[in-house]
């Protein structure tokens, strides 16, 4: 059998334009009631069907006058009226009367009424067509109905609109897919593309159908595929669009009719193809979901927008890189990224890539687009982001750097009760810290073992100030699926914990005093560069044994033989305690309430602590001699 192949790779541009030539505009139009018209999209203008008010009436509740029976009045000159008219909000004003005056200003009496201040010709009076006139313009063609407009609609003559109709139909197909609210077995795959791209295109005011899930056949998927392109005007088919044994996409749309394109220069969702049946566009999207729904956001989205539908609301801010983030040339590539506002400068932290971590666009608060004649942009280089979050929820975001654990993880969830968003980044501690040293985060995760009697809590900087807030101290000792205990290391494979943590000072502690053989102890060749990653090696086979703590050889089901006890903290600068941010994190992390949610995981005696620390603290202190943090210089 050939090898299925990708035919040349279009760019994103070219994509787009073969889609716009090729399909004009389709789909209609239709009548429905204004309440269900939020979101749709308006097919043609829309005029009032009368003027309001159509008369003139009074704003207020008091007394309708003739205005030049007023000249003169004042606090020492009362006026005594006898031609006036008592009106209510929303009455009509006599003819003849062409002021209003509040019934707070006037003193009743039993035929007239006092007066102490002129009234103004118009005053307190809504002329008619204040709001509107008849055939003035209430919405025009194109415009996406809003909550507020369908109360106007109804206010100008409406109890209908006619609005643009596009059908959609989505199509998933896969033999590993199950139904949403099926628990997957091995192998298995909740199918959620097809849910994304109907609440997604819905936005736009498209009219979306999903049909049944059809498995890798090729029969089955052509059958569904022409029921589809006859009923809509527009076809997703989703998944089937690699290059594997069971990827029927491409073959079904050449059987049925055309294959205009299979692969685009855009990362994720390379795998995108379109094709033409019965002169209706029929869009191939990758099976992974962050694929998909780049795809769906890059080229269908535009595609509809084309044909009447209505863009998405978009916020682009600008920021400073944290990291670096090369590319691939060639490829206009999508990165899903958290932005903090650290001292008044947004700082991005790119998530990692790939299409089929669809957490991170969750944990994402916008995504960066590198263009396709970019290799990307190194650390501290200013760039544009799309924010998938509010602006100001960006504004409520921590950004911490470092090491993962039970006590951040529980931080997070009771910050979102108070609407600030911890966004927590695993790295180096070293790295971590020169974050933080450059302002280019708001905290520090810290690992610190308890190897020395105190922590030897100190920090790296020359004349900055710096606290520490402790989380709690939790055991740290040896992960196997055996049990291992410190004797039995010299004849196992034991994985390389990250440098400067506490499983690595153990290893080292232990082979200088030779409790254990650096000859006789067959080490892992690569190390990993996170404490998960230790337990993955071991829960994996691809180690015997490894040192991590008892919290994650418990998640892991391994056995667990306990050496130490190692401090979870954060770090933060001095001056950020003035952040309310981080006033509102430290009330939680003090609080008896978050106390006793980490006791599951933690001895909590020092948990809430803060300490203030300096560079001079820190210098000849056990954990710079250990090498757990770099000083650095600048």
């Amino acid at each position: 059998m050939m090898k299925k192949r990708y035919l040349t790779l279009r760019t994103l541009g070219d994509a787009l334009t073969i889609m716009k030539t090729t399909f004009p505009p389709s789909g209609g139009s239709m009548t429905i009631p204004i309440a269900e018209s939020e979101g749709r999209v308006a097919s043609e203008p829309v005029y009032a069907r009368y003027t309001v008010p159509d008369s003139s009436i009074a704003e207020m509740d008091g007394i309708a006058v003739k205005s030049s029976t007023t000249i003169g009045a004042g606090e020492q000159r009362p006026l005594a009226l006898t031609d006036f008219v008592r009106v209510d909000t929303g009455n009509m004003i006599p003819p003849d009367y062409d002021a209003v005056i509040m019934i707070e200003d006037v003193s009743l009496e039993e035929s007239s009424c006092i007066v102490r201040k002129a009234a103004r010709p118009g005053q307190h009076i809504r002329p008619p067509g204040q709001d509107i006139t008849k055939g003035d313009l209430i919405i025009p063609r194109g415009h996406q109905i809003r909550f507020s407009d369908i109360s106007a609609l109804a206010t100008y003559g409406y109890d209908t609109v006619t609005v643009r109709i596009v059908r959609v139909g989505i199509l998933p197909t896969g033999n590993e897919l199950v139904p949403i609210g099926t628990v997957p077995g091995p192998g298995q795959v909740i199918e959620t593309n097809s849910l994304f791209a109907a609440s997604f295109l819905s936005r736009l005011g498209a009219l979306c159908t999903t049909y049944p899930l059809v498995r890798d056949n090729p029969l089955q998927i052509a059958q569904a595929l022409e029921k589809a392109v006859f009923e809509n005007d527009l076809v997703l088919i989703s998944s089937g669009t690699s290059a594997g044994r069971h990827d029927y996409s491409a073959e079904t749309i050449m059987q049925l009719g055309r294959l205009l394109f299979h692969g685009v220069a855009i990362l994720p969702g390379k795998p995108a193809m379109l094709g033409a049946i019965r002169g209706k566009p029929v869009v191939g999207l990758p099976g992974y979901p962050v694929g998909s729904q780049t795809v769906l956001r890059e080229i269908v989205a535009p595609f509809l927008v084309s044909w009447g539908l209505a863009p998405l609301d978009e916020w682009i801010i600008r920021g400073r890189l944290a990291r670096d983030m090369p590319s691939d040339l060639g490829f206009d590539e999508y990165v899903p990224v958290s932005a903090g506002a650290v001292n008044g400068t947004s700082w991005i932290f790119p998530h990692p890539r790939g299409s089929g971590l669809q957490m991170n666009l969750i944990r994402a608060n916008g995504y960066l687009h590198i263009p396709l004649a970019s290799e990307g942009w190194e650390a501290g280089a200013w760039v544009d982001i799309h924010c998938t979050s509010l602006p100001h929820q960006i504004e409520r975001t921590l950004l911490c750097i470092g090491a993962k654990n039970p006590g951040t993880r529980q931080l997070a969830y009771a910050l979102a009760n108070h609407s600030v968003m911890l966004q927590t980044f695993d790295d180096l501690s070293s790295r971590a810290l020169l974050a933080l040293r450059k302002n280019s985060c708001h905290l520090v995760a810290l690992t610190i073992p308890d190897l020395y009697g105190d922590i030897g809590a100190g920090y790296p900087w020359n004349d900055t100030h710096a606290v520490v807030i402790h989380l709690g101290k939790i055991p740290v000792g040896i992960v196997s699926h055996t049990g291992a205990g410190i004797a039995d290391l010299d004849h196992l494979r034991v994985v390389h914990s990250p440098k400067g943590s506490t499983g690595r000072i153990l290893i080292d502690r232990l082979i200088a005093a030779k409790e254990i053989g650096h000859d006789q102890m067959v080490m892992n060749s690569t190390a990993v560069k996170t404490e998960h990653a230790v337990i993955s090696a071991v829960k994996t086979g691809i180690a015997d044994a490894g040192i991590s703590s008892a919290v994650h050889a418990k998640e892991a089901g391994l056995a667990f033989v306990p050496l130490t006890h190692e401090f979870h903290v954060l770090v933060a600068r001095r001056e950020s305690l003035e952040d309310e941010r981080i006033q509102v994190l430290l009330q939680i992390i003090q609080s008896q309430e978050f106390r006793s949610s980490l006791e599951e995981w933690y001895t909590t005696s020092c948990t809430g602590k803060v300490e203030e620390c300096t560079a001079e603290s820190f210098q000849g202190s056990a954990l710079l001699r250990e090498g757990i943090v770099d000083p650095g210089t600048e």
